[in-house]
């Protein structure tokens, strides 16, 4: 099953306040199970910590393929990603500590 972008402001919202977090190194995740529905993802880069948009879209752009690549896990589970670091990441070390965070649920 294929990952989607969650655009609706409603799931969002409950996926930030009731989603379990989950912490690594540099990314957080919330994670929570909607009932009957697809997967979804959002992903989140602080312009506190990027001010600069190319940074950020990189960022974003190294996480959606991060997560095009990750097993789905089961359905209805829906991801919240936030960027923590202060620093660029390499895409691989994104993918191990993305499938590590995954591995942990």
């Amino acid at each position: 099953m294929k990952l989607k972008p969650i655009k609706d402001k409603k799931k969002i919202t409950t996926l930030f306040e009731k989603g379990r977090i989950i912490n690594g190194e540099n990314l957080s995740i919330r994670v929570h199970k909607f009932k009957g529905e697809e997967q979804g993802y959002v992903i989140s880069v602080p312009k506190k910590n990027f001010p600069i948009a190319v940074n950020r879209n990189l960022l974003k752009r190294r996480l959606r393929s991060v997560l095009a690549r990750v097993p789905a896990n089961k359905d209805g589970v829906s991801f919240f990603l936030i960027y923590l670091s202060k620093q660029v990441v390499s895409s691989e070390k994104l993918k191990k500590e993305l499938i590590g965070l995954i591995e942990k649920l």
